[in-house]
């Protein structure tokens, strides 16, 4: 087993941790992983020039994470969070003086004092037995010296007193202020930790609860939907946090904030706490039906926690039972008077965040926006509907029957034109995940109706349905685990939606009143709008968003894939061409594909089948319309300013028209991955040049047969010629000599494991490519695991020359 690309790591203010997935096909690759692990534990070695060449590294990582728009930004949160902590100027990757001056001896001398198994924790969760693992774990741990416990720090840290700031930076797209409120720390392996942090997620649930009822009944005057959640900072520290955004932000801030000191002032209800816990208990009904089904990595993620934060560890079944019993326990007063001391107790800090001094308000405009903030009167209980609408008379459905992509697999096709196919499946029990699509998408609309697109979905997605207002929807939808997005793309629409197997038919209602019912309220009109706005200003300023504009123009032109909206088309927009456009999409089936795949009984699929699906509205037959120019043939290069001192970088896009079969699939996805580890070893490794260097390759089917790929890497700015010709040549020899023994064996042995796990996606992915593909050369996981046994280095070889070595080539660079 190759250990490069299934290693991963991360570090943070209070830990390290390094992970490695492996496929348990050949005895000999557990006790390797251990054996790596252990000697990454105890006995790493810190050779100067491997010292030198991972400085380059990190140094391109503080460019890339820095000195971007999101780095300078972030810096200043990490100041105002961590001022008067221990945690106050620690970032974990450095400054630039101790990057630049570190030795191989200082490394060695902290490596010895904290890389100790007395500071570790080994978590390991596989298809491996316990003892297996226990044996393992001593076997290659045991005999590392303990080293001295290192207690971590005391997370008892005062809050600070409350304070505004502001941020710019002409990069910034987004206008907004952010609000933190300061969180006492506990022990979550304590009684009365867990008491805590259940307390205070029902207070979360309340606030957020408050705070949309207040958004939809039109108090407050931000132009995005509001979110109070719960994050942890670090160990230390932790807040409830919030966003808002609109066209006043001192008006803004005094509502939102006087929606809080309202809950403080008067406190919470029973209905806030009956409310709340409904919501929880819903979340926790479909975590349990999960349980079975719990991926390793999320097991894993969970003994982590555990370890570094004291996390529960107990059997699903035991915690639920636990946190059900305190949601009974819990009074409405007692949850008052926490979140009333926590209002008390923590200073409010408030951070002003845009492009420049005029887009945001001063400190002193900040402050006084906040102390004007009052609690007024009680807000009145939401009404509560009991339905969304009453089931439809069924339609029979003209044909059905089984079909044998998958076993048990079931299809019916509907007078309308629409086909529902059906692959049960227990990969999450408990869970229905649906992706209903139509051929068509922006391609049949007006050129340059692509952004204007999606501004319609974002609306109506806003918006209430039918008779409904969205306050009726959403208190309707919040003890339910239901939900369906609706999309228009390039060449079709529909819908994406996931339920618990209980809300199934409240998914088919929403995507039946979705085509029937839709419409367009004015606070979601103006929501839609604000966001047009965003995309428009982050496109002038975000060299990120700029560089991705610059491929699409250069790739497809200005007109057809257009993706940012105009100043003067956000301008004359109105609410009724926006819902006209969205109901010229989705306002009626022809082609209509329904591909379900879940922990359902195919009995039940066929009754919501024939309620809502077999009775939307027929409409005129259509498909999509190939708006894609060819690829360039020679070399186009476009290139993008950034700011002095962030880091460069450069993407390389290749193409090849070639028709996509089962086996090319395999081969690019094989290339792909021996692609990406080779520029990350040649480009990071060897050249310690680049923080994120990589390569992915990709097909598609629509609107014509191709597969492309992107090289890229972030790099040292007075590198760039020498990284750039390096990619070059790692292409061209790709291209003309494939790939070496060992990267084909690597990946392929990679995509073995990757094929080898199935998600509901993977289905639903198989199902609607049964539209343009015989059933026999559908690519389900297990065709794909078929055609890796057959695939040779020479497959991957033609594909490669195919890509990198016939057609034109595009570069788009991101430079000082």
């Amino acid at each position: 087993v190759e250990l490069g690309p299934d290693i991963n790591a991360h570090v943070g203010h209070d830990e390290t941790v390094y992970q490695i997935a492996v496929r348990l096909d050949e005895p000999h690759k557990a006790p390797l992983v251990f054996k790596a692990l252990s000697q990454m534990a105890g006995a790493a070695t810190f050779e100067a020039g491997a010292v030198d060449s991972e400085r380059g590294v990190v140094l391109d990582e503080m460019r890339f994470r820095r000195e971007s728009v999101n780095g300078v930004i972030g810096a200043e949160f990490d100041r105002v969070y961590t001022q008067g902590t221990r945690y106050a100027g620690r970032d974990p990757v450095g400054t630039l003086e101790t990057v630049g001056s570190m030795t191989d001896e200082d490394l060695r001398a902290f490596y010895e004092k904290w890389y100790v198994p007395a500071n570790m924790a080994v978590v390991v969760v596989g298809d491996m037995a316990v003892e297996e693992q226990q044996a393992l774990v001593e076997e290659h741990f045991g005999p590392l010296p303990a080293g001295a416990r290192r207690k971590p720090p005391s997370v008892d840290i005062a809050p600070a007193p409350s304070s505004s700031h502001v941020v710019t930076d002409p990069r910034q797209g987004v206008t907004f202020i952010s609000l933190d409120i300061p969180i006492a720390p506990h022990d979550l392996d304590t009684v009365g930790g867990d008491r805590l942090a259940t307390m205070e997620h029902l207070i979360e649930v309340m606030v957020d609860n408050r705070l949309n009822d207040a958004y939809h009944r039109g108090e407050l005057s931000q132009v995005d939907p509001p979110k109070f959640i719960t994050f942890t900072y670090n160990r230390g520290l932790r807040y409830y946090g919030t966003n808002w955004q609109g066209d006043n932000l001192d008006t803004a801030s005094t509502d939102y904030l006087s929606v809080l000191l309202t809950a403080q002032e008067h406190g919470f209800t029973d209905g806030d706490r009956a409310r709340a816990i409904q919501q929880t208990v819903t979340a926790l009904r479909l975590q349990l039906d999960r349980a079975p089904t719990t991926q390793d990595n999320e097991w894993a993620g969970l003994y982590q926690d555990h370890y570094f934060y004291g996390a529960d560890i107990d059997s699903v079944a035991k915690s639920i039972a636990r946190t059900a019993g305190l949601l009974t326990e819990l009074t409405t007063e007692e949850l008052t008077e926490h979140f009333r001391w926590q209002m008390e107790r923590g200073g409010l800090l408030a951070i002003a965040v845009g492009p420049d001094t005029s887009s945001v308000p001063t400190v002193a405009d900040l402050d006084a926006a906040l102390a004007a903030a009052e609690a007024g009167p009680p807000p009145p209980e939401v009404s509560v509907i009991d339905r969304l609408i009453d089931p439809p008379e069924p339609a029979d459905p003209v044909s059905e029957g089984s079909f044998d992509v998958f076993e048990d697999g079931y299809e019916w096709t509907f007078a309308n034109g629409a086909r529902v196919m059906f692959a049960p499946s227990d990969i999450a029990e408990g869970v229905v995940n649906l992706h209903a699509q139509s051929l068509g998408g922006w391609s049949l609309l007006e050129p340059g109706d692509r952004a204007l697109s999606a501004i319609a979905v974002n609306a109506v997605a806003g918006s209430g349905l039918g008779d409904l207002s969205r306050s009726e929807l959403n208190r309707f939808l919040e003890n339910r685990t239901a939900s369906v997005d609706p999309y228009i793309g390039e060449t079709s629409e529909g819908f994406v939606g996931s339920a618990g197997t209980d809300d199934a038919e409240t998914m088919f209602q929403l995507i039946h009143l979705l085509v029937t019912a839709p419409q367009i309220d004015d606070q979601s009109y103006q929501d839609a709008l604000h966001t047009a706005e965003t995309r428009l200003a982050l496109s002038q300023r975000d060299p990120r968003w700029q560089a991705a504009i610059a491929y699409l123009e250069e790739r497809y032109g200005n007109t057809w894939h257009r993706a940012i909206a105009s100043r003067t088309e956000i301008d004359s927009l109105t609410p009724q061409p926006l819902l006209a456009m969205y109901q010229s999409r989705l306002g009626s089936v022809d082609d209509l594909v329904v591909a379900v795949a879940g922990d359902v009984d195919r009995s039940e699929i066929e009754r919501l089948a024939r309620h809502y699906i077999g009775t939307l509205p027929a409409g005129e037959s259509d498909t999509y319309i190939n708006r894609r120019p060819p690829m360039t043939a020679g070399l186009v290069q476009r290139q993008v300013q950034v700011g002095e001192g962030e880091s460069a970088v450069l993407e390389i896009y290749n193409e090849a028209d070639l028709e996509v079969n089962p086996l090319r699939v395999v081969a690019a996805d094989v290339l792909g991955t021996a692609m990406g580890e080779r520029v990350f070893l040649v480009i990071r490794e060897e050249l310690g040049a680049s923080y994120v260097a990589g390569a992915s390759v990709g097909s598609n089917s629509l609107p014509s047969h191709r597969f492309d790929s992107v090289v890229f890497a972030t790099l040292d700015p007075g590198r760039y010629d020498e990284i750039h010709a390096t990619m070059l040549e790692i292409i061209a020899d790709v291209a003309a000599n494939g790939l070496a023994p060992d990267e084909f064996a690597q990946a392929t042995a990679i995509m073995a494991t990757d094929y080898a796990r199935s998600r509901n996606s993977d289905l639903i992915s198989a199902l609607l490519s049964r539209r343009h593909a015989d059933d026999e050369d559908v690519a389900t996981k297990q065709r794909l695991s078929e055609e890796l046994e057959r695939l040779t280095p020479e497959d991957v070889q033609a594909l490669a020359a195919a890509i990198y070595g016939e057609g034109g080539r595009i570069e788009i660079a991101r430079r000082p």
